[in-house]
């Protein structure tokens, strides 16, 4: 079996020492506690240093700010999205009523346009998807 230098001490074990050419020469037999013990601690308190930021969990107090942030950012695009459906209706219902009491050849010719350019519109689309062009 192969040693296994992988891994984030490249593959040494509690009382491996380097040997003068810095190659690892294996202890025999058993490890004491007293020399594996030390290495373990150095190690847990290695990874307690290198983790400590990321583990712990934000204060609360940054946690409601997020939060109040967010459903505020949420009201917001929903009151938008609200006006903007509003303005949109409100511009086609006037058109559609101005359409139908001043000219009605208009607005029948507006409303065989709309279903055609659809149709048009799908066509082409179809059109580019069979040809492999999608955006």
């Amino acid at each position: 079996m192969t040693n296994d230098m992988t891994g984030p001490d490249n593959g040494r074990k509690p009382g491996d020492a380097p040997d003068k050419e810095g190659r690892l020469k294996a202890a025999e037999g058993p490890v004491p506690a007293e020399i594996a013990l030390p290495e373990l601690l150095a190690g847990l308190e290695r990874l307690d240093r290198a983790y400590d930021d990321e583990a712990g969990p934000p204060p609360l107090g940054m946690l409601q700010a997020q939060l109040i942030a967010a459903s505020e950012r949420h009201r917001r695009r929903a009151l938008r999205e609200w006006l903007l459906f509003g303005l949109v209706s409100l511009f086609i219902l006037g058109f559609s009523l101005l359409a139908i009491t001043s000219a009605p050849p208009v607005y029948w010719t507006v409303q065989g346009l709309v279903p055609i350019a659809g149709i048009i519109a799908a066509a082409m689309r179809r059109g580019r998807k069979g040809r492999g062009e999608r955006r």
